[in-house]
């Protein structure tokens, strides 16, 4: 028969082990490298939170994205940690620039702190909307095939407001000039 020692120390030992389980388990940040291809599944807006999502900009003013409506909405959501994240950075900026005259216009979305926002975009600015975001604010990517709750994900709306793409992981310049221009119908 086992030592009531021998006991204790196995159910800390489970104990212990549940705790790192579930500690990796729920960590979206540990799964921002998960591949995943995009997926082209046209929904009705009304059925999108994601667009009516309130957040604030790096000033801590209150945003929407109907601001914007009427626009091909391309939101990316980022974080300072995340390297694939802040290497396709560059890229959305060139996009953002070339495609904004066509009605497109590409929104940022942090999941991180504002401060590490702003140090981060002080030496490399990007000439498109940021704003600050937290975790419940990735759980609303869900719906959109993000089920991990990793990053970079990328989401592309219409301007009808009907999701026209999305994808967890980094994208490509091709890839999204496709994903925009298909948005655009050209």
């Amino acid at each position: 028969m086992p030592s009531k020692q021998s006991v204790l120390r196995l159910l800390v030992l489970t104990a212990l082990i549940a705790l790192l389980v579930q500690s990796v388990v729920s960590t979206p940040s540990l799964r921002f490298w998960e591949k995943q291809v995009p997926q082209s599944t046209p929904q009705a807006h009304a059925a999108h939170p994601l667009l009516s999502i309130a957040l604030p900009d790096l000033a801590q003013q209150p945003q929407t994205l109907a601001q914007w409506s009427g626009h091909v909405l391309v939101l990316n959501f980022w974080a300072t940690w995340c390297g694939p994240c802040k290497d396709e950075m560059p890229m959305l900026d060139a996009l953002q620039k070339e495609w904004a005259p066509k009605g497109v216009q590409f929104v940022g979305i942090g999941i991180d702190e504002a401060e590490n926002m702003q140090t981060w975009l002080k030496k490399r600015p990007m000439h498109y909307p940021q704003w600050v975001g937290n975790d419940q604010t990735l759980m609303l990517t869900a719906p959109y095939g993000n089920t991990t709750q990793g990053i970079p994900f990328t989401a592309v709306f219409s301007a009808q407001g009907d999701l026209v793409a999305e994808k967890l992981g980094a994208l490509t310049e091709k890839e999204l000039s496709g994903i925009i221009a298909n948005a655009l119908k050209l």
